[in-house]
């Protein structure tokens, strides 16, 4: 039976967690090596769940016609109504 993927932000916790292990200097020399590891393979594991989840939104933000709209979260100020416009 395959294991049931971890949420995001469970090992972003995990992630946390192992640099104040290894922050913290209380490790033996392996046991950091062996922090580091862990905390290498996370950073990873998550770059890549990240670079999925932006392929998605890229995909879910294309118009009709195929071409992707792409707008920066600042450029949707609170001054503007639902077209687009200046008040």
């Amino acid at each position: 039976m395959a294991a049931k993927a971890r949420k995001f932000e469970d090992e972003l916790k995990d992630l946390e967690a192992i640099v104040g292990q290894i922050d913290s200097g209380e490790l033996t020399l392996e046991d950091s090596i062996a922090a580091f590891e862990r905390g290498v393979a996370l950073v990873r594991a998550l770059t890549k769940r990240l670079d999925e989840v932006e392929r998605k939104v890229e995909l879910l933000t294309r118009d009709a016609g195929g071409e992707l709209k792409s707008e920066p979260l600042d450029d949707q100020s609170d001054d503007k109504d639902s077209r687009g416009r200046d008040d």
